[in-house]
């Protein structure tokens, strides 16, 4: 069975239509059945914008990169593609295969 890793790049104060995007996303996942998703949280961080996000001691952090990945079944993943498009208006969407040794 032929697996992909899909990872998904945003700010984590970026906006959606109804809230935080990395929350939109999560929902419209979970809502599609997706059985696991994961968001890492990035210390630093820049974009094609050239801003520098990082964690500052002396003011509040804010603008930190996310990551969301999943790994799911190829089909899945592309059946996903479409709407996740118009869902992250501003970030970035890779899809990479990936070979899964172990799944319970």
């Amino acid at each position: 069975m032929n697996y992909k890793l899909l990872s998904i790049y945003i700010d984590e104060d970026e906006k959606g239509e109804k809230g935080l995007l990395y929350k939109e996303v999560l929902a419209f996942l979970t809502e599609k059945g997706i059985e696991g998703a994961t968001v890492f949280k990035g210390v630093l961080g820049w974009g094609h914008d050239k801003i520098v996000h990082t964690v500052s001691i002396l003011r509040a952090s804010t603008g930190l990169p996310l990551k969301i990945e999943v790994i799911e079944k190829e089909e899945v993943i592309e059946t996903l593609l479409p709407e996740l498009q118009k869902i992250v208006h501003k970030g970035l969407i890779t899809v990479t295969d990936i070979k899964v040794i172990h799944r319970p």
